[in-house]
């Protein structure tokens, strides 16, 4: 599909440290110092998968019903994504849900593990639910948007990728495939502004330019999809030194 074309060029968006939220009245206080868990996750940072993975475990060992080490556990099995780890991502999942049911994050990587397990609609109802609890939680949007765009819903996918767009104008992809979607359901022109919004937010952009170019293929452009490759062989713009007046 178009979307798949779009999506090859650039890279998604990453899963982003979640604010403090409010849980069940069951649910336990997080301690006052979270010492060993920024420990462990120093660990990560170190470029220690494996020692931070073991260090959340024994804080997990040690202090059960406390999700969020439960959250970076499962998220560091998330990025090892074989099936062991996996079901091991899922166990530590479902004992957070059932303390912190209302923390968006829980749903969130519930939503990448689901995707990891080609499940497309089982993600998409876990990414609904953690927009729902935080409408900007921006990183669980995009994959949601992107997800509605893979099982063909265009319309669904609009729906995510246009706040996307004006919360974070930065993330040139999503333009590129707010743009894609809008194209599969007929809307040149609407497509058009996306494109080009994106070739001004990086002029530069051989990802971006080959793109553009290829949607003015594919509406009978000849001439601008021309223009636009010519910008890709184009020697970048060299500017001048500033010379100093001279004292003489």
């Amino acid at each position: 599909m178009m979307w798949v074309l779009v999506a090859a060029l650039l890279t998604g968006a990453s899963d982003a440290p979640a604010p403090p939220v409010l849980t069940a009245p069951a649910a336990p206080v997080a301690p006052a110092t979270p010492g060993p868990l920024t420990d462990a996750l120093a660990l990560e940072t170190a470029g220690n998968d494996a020692g931070a993975l073991a260090a959340l475990e024994q804080l997990v060992l040690s202090q059960p019903r406390w999700e969020l080490p439960r959250l970076e556990a499962a998220r560091l099995l998330l990025k090892a994504g074989s099936a062991p780890e996996l079901d091991r991502a899922q166990a530590h999942l479902d004992a957070a849900w059932r303390e912190a049911p209302e923390n968006p994050r829980v749903h969130f990587l519930r939503g990448q593990l689901l995707e990891e397990r080609s499940a497309p609609f089982d993600a998409i109802r876990a990414y609904e639910k953690a927009v729902g609890l935080r409408p900007s939680y921006d990183d669980a949007r995009f994959r949601l948007a992107g997800l509605w765009a893979q099982v063909g819903d265009w319309l669904k996918a609009e729906l995510h990728y246009r706040p996307l767009s004006k919360s974070k104008p930065a993330w040139v992809q999503v333009r590129l495939q707010l743009a894609a979607v809008l194209e599969k359901q007929g809307r040149v022109l609407d497509a058009e502004r996306e494109f080009l919004a994106a070739r001004d937010a990086q002029p530069t952009s051989p990802g971006v330019l080959r793109t553009l170019a290829a949607f003015y293929d594919r509406t009978a452009r000849p001439q601008l999809a021309a223009k636009v490759r010519a910008q890709l062989a184009a020697p970048e713009k060299r500017s001048m030194r500033v010379l100093k007046p001279s004292k003489r």
